[in-house]
């Protein structure tokens, strides 16, 4: 690069804005925070300019391997290309990335197959690619865990140009959050108590504000419990009701 600081790339990209940001949590207590693609992708394209131009993909390799029990995973290995624009030569610049997920996965209610797992593979390797040139490092080193950093870096933010997309109120992400853990708290106590939850004024009161991926994690996260404590009788409609839903099960 023509700038003799070597973090100057690494700078740039590091700093992640938490309104594109979203907690998780997973079986076993496994809690991080998650980056939304389509924010890392604007980010690479304000630095090097359109995606195909300034920077890009290579064609990703795909690999299925077998697992226990008939599961299968597939990994995806992908280049990421960059031209720096303050280079006059024009150098190509590459680093790759391997990203995983599952094709076949064993549930309690059995073998489930997942359409979208090559797509996933292959975001999670150009995710990992993007590590290397720094892409949102503070969410990587942990950072997102000190709830003052958090709220430094919105404060910063705030005094400068906003994201092009909505954003989400930071009360918006609290909520959402308050809500999954209230889902799964309640998703551990049974379905009886998943349902009370789930058709409460409360819950219907935050649905109604959460954006639509928002709300896919919550539906996600009730349909892990339905599918952990209870056999299908028949195939469970995903665009049933609710009450349609639950009484397509029974328990163990």
């Amino acid at each position: 690069m023509a700038d003799t600081n070597n973090l100057a790339l690494w700078d740039k990209l590091g700093k992640t804005d938490p309104a594109h940001t979203k907690k998780f949590s997973r079986a076993g207590g496994f809690k991080g925070t998650a980056i939304k693609p389509i924010y890392t992708t604007q980010k690479m394209t304000e630095e090097f300019g359109p995606a195909g131009k300034g920077w890009g993909m290579g064609e990703p390799s795909f690999q299925t391997i077998p697992g226990n029990d008939g599961q299968v995973a597939v990994y995806c290995t992908a280049s990421l290309w960059w031209v720096d624009p303050e280079d006059k030569d024009g150098t190509v610049n590459t680093v790759y990335g391997v990203g995983g997920d599952m094709v076949v996965v064993k549930q309690q209610s059995g073998l489930r197959t997942d359409d979208e797992a090559f797509k996933k593979a292959f975001t999670d390797a150009i995710g990992n690619a993007m590590k290397h040139l720094g892409m949102s490092a503070d969410v990587h080193m942990g950072l997102f865990d000190d709830s003052k950093y958090v709220a430094d870096v919105e404060r910063e933010l705030s005094q400068g140009p906003a994201f092009t997309q909505p954003q989400p109120k930071a009360a918006s992400r609290e909520l959402h959050q308050s809500m999954l853990d209230k889902v799964i708290e309640a998703g551990r106590k049974g379905r009886a108590a998943l349902r009370d939850y789930w058709t409460s004024e409360e819950f219907v009161a935050g649905w109604e504000i959460m954006p639509e991926d928002w709300r896919k994690i919550l539906e996600e996260e009730k349909d892990g419990f339905l599918a952990s404590y209870s056999k299908p009788t028949g195939r469970v409609d995903p665009n049933a009701s609710l009450d349609q839903q639950f009484a397509a099960t029974v328990a163990n």
